[in-house]
């Protein structure tokens, strides 16, 4: 019994770790405290139960991205890069690791998922106000720009990408938003209601477009869920539910840097992705570029004769062919700036069917069902609201592509789905 209660210890710092790493983009920290979690989970399992697996295993997400991962291994046998091809299958690795972490042990559930759902919000607050330290530092005592405030630039003390930032705070945002529906609050009502305006704030400030869209959405859904509550409970939640809604509202109503992004989306001529020919002056606003990518992928399909095979660790070169060829930016030579060269699909479908051909596109789907299947089993509320939001972010984004985003894509659906479980027999024991 004490092994077991030293290895919940363990676990539980493992997990702080972890959270610490993904907010502050910790490549290597991410790395070591997934791998840490899996043996501390698999030790504690054989332990409590003598056996070193138990039946998550079977899980359809975790079994749908261990086949995604064969396919890319597959690519070996089309690649003319076999530095390339194993670079990339380390980093898809995480597909396999990830899952396998949150499915291989028996501790995870509602209530230990609520102990460790404390330091994520704090660690994601602590790591914001860092970032906010650090603008109004550049702004009033290096004479920046107030671009400093706003999107990718807000998060450079940790080299971390604005959109997937603002997806962990949204995930948290949710969590807040559920307590106070159940009138359960961190420490007290003030400090909740001040954590869902702060957090709805930094959303708005890393100003990613879609997280923006889907908080709206979630206020105004909160806000019909809290007229069916008791009227004694009422008053918080329509306070905080309110105040984010006016929030996001004010800012989208007004003219500023956030809103000029979502006019960019309506405002751009759709035709322009049907050019063979651009002056590398044009800007492309999102909705353009991932047009023009859908056409470039098809076309490289198509001469390379890849539909069944796709073209494997060849995408990025014959892409950045494609921006050569069809003289879009590639940046002016004197400096860094290298323009779209790099640029990837920005659509995980578009990235399968370009990497793994059409089997690629119909494993990646697949991958996209269970997670539709998980949310429809458990009926939990944040999973279902996470899950639409991560299969709407792989239209704007080649997700598995990086390691952060591959670890946002597995790790949320899994951690709420064993977290809203009925409580084990056996918990994590700090912070109880």
């Amino acid at each position: 019994m004490k092994t077991s209660k030293y290895l919940d210890t363990l676990l539980y710092l493992w997990w702080i770790a972890f959270f610490i790493s993904m907010a502050c983009c910790f490549r290597a920290v991410s790395s070591i405290s997934i791998a840490l979690i899996l043996a501390t989970g698999l030790l504690k399992n054989k332990i409590e139960t003598g056996s070193w697996l138990n039946m998550n295993l079977k899980n359809s997400f975790f079994l749908a991205s261990c086949l995604f991962y064969l396919l890319q291994a597959t690519g070996l046998l089309f690649t003319s890069s076999l530095t390339e091809a194993s670079r990339h299958l380390q980093l898809k690795s995480a597909m396999v690791l990830v899952p396998l972490t949150l499915c291989c042990g028996n501790y995870l559930d509602v209530h230990v998922r609520q102990k460790l759902m404390r330091w994520y919000i704090y660690i994601l607050a602590a790591v914001m106000l860092f970032c906010l330290l650090v603008a109004l530092h550049k702004y009033f005592f290096l004479h920046a720009q107030n671009d400093v405030f706003f999107y990718h630039e807000l998060v450079r003390p940790f080299n971390q990408h604005a959109v997937q930032l603002s997806i962990f705070l949204f995930a948290g945002l949710v969590y807040l938003l559920e307590r106070a529906r159940k009138a359960i609050y961190l420490h007290n009502r003030t400090i909740h209601f001040l954590l869902v305006v702060y957090f709805t704030c930094c959303i708005l400030l890393l100003s990613s477009k879609l997280v923006i869209a889907f908080s709206g959405i979630c206020f105004a859904y909160y806000i019909m869920l809290a007229l069916r509550t008791k009227l004694d409970k009422r008053f918080i939640i329509f306070t905080s539910l309110f105040a984010g809604l006016a929030l996001i509202l004010l800012v989208l109503l007004t003219q500023n840097k956030i809103s000029t992004r979502f006019k960019e989306i309506y405002s751009g001529d759709m035709s322009l992705a049907s050019r063979q020919r651009f002056d590398p002056a044009i800007y492309f606003n999102g909705l353009q570029f991932r047009l023009l990518e859908g056409r470039f992928v098809k076309e490289i399909l198509t001469e390379r004769h890849a539909w069944l095979t796709g073209v494997s660790d060849e995408a990025q070169p014959l892409l950045d062919k494609k921006y050569v060829d069809a003289h879009m930016y590639i940046g002016d030579g004197l400096t860094p700036d290298r323009g779209y060269l790099g640029y990837n699909t920005h659509n995980q479908f578009l990235e399968s069917v370009l990497r793994s051909g059409i089997p690629g596109l119909l494993v990646f789907i697949l991958i996209c069902c269970t997670l539709v299947s998980l949310a429809a089993r458990k009926k939990n509320r944040e999973l279902t609201i996470i899950t639409i939001l991560l299969i709407a972010y792989c239209f704007n984004e080649s997700v598995f592509e990086t390691q952060y985003g591959i670890t946002l894509f597995t790790f949320f659906p899994l951690f709420l789905y064993y977290g809203t479980t009925g409580r084990n027999k056996t918990t994590l024991s700090p912070g109880s």
